[in-house]
């Protein structure tokens, strides 16, 4: 059964916790970072197949939290063929405050893959979390936490991850990424 409703609601107004990838098709609207953190878990902990993020600075007040770094290890531990991968502007800061997700990807290489856009792809000021082929958080400008986000909207993740895809295939890995700091 699909839930459909024409007009977004607040987190509020959602249980969020009850909400399902790829069976519950209702936007909701975010307005602080407590809403950002529940949805960007609860999409990361139902994935079963693939994350895909795009992001300024991998903001630990989101992507440095230990219920979302769960999620992403069990994606990885649990499918086999499952992927996140990360489109990341600027990441001095994240490893200069030893950002856990990064150290997640440098045990996870073969899962967690953070690539450098291109010159001419950055500064996109939004920041969005793809969920397997169906779910989406997005927020149109990165420096705010006001954004949407759905469990089952296929359109609109194709449209986004289309996007995502092409700056991916010219995007570069990231070499302070992965260095070791001993």
């Amino acid at each position: 059964m699909q839930t459909m409703t024409g007009t977004p609601v607040t987190v509020e107004q959602v249980d969020i916790g009850a909400q399902q990838l790829g069976r519950d098709n209702r936007e909701f609207v975010l307005a602080s970072r407590e809403d950002v953190c529940s949805v960007a878990v609860a999409l990361a902990s139902q994935a079963q197949h693939s994350l895909l993020l795009v992001t300024r600075n991998l903001e630990p007040a989101i992507f440095d939290r230990q219920p979302l770094l769960d999620a992403v290890s069990g994606l990885a531990r649990l499918y086999r063929d499952s992927h996140f991968w990360i489109l990341l502007q600027d990441g001095r800061t994240a490893i200069s405050n030893g950002h856990r997700l990064i150290e997640l990807s440098r045990r996870l290489s073969t899962h967690i893959q953070i690539r450098r856009p291109a010159p001419h792809h950055r500064g996109d000021p939004r920041t969005f979390l793809l969920s397997d082929s169906t779910g989406y958080l997005n927020r149109p400008l990165a420096d705010r936490y006001e954004g949407t986000a759905n469990f089952n909207d296929p359109g609109k993740v194709r449209v986004l991850r289309k996007h995502f895809m092409e700056v991916w295939e010219q995007a570069v890995p990231d070499e302070e990424m992965r260095r070791l700091y001993l």
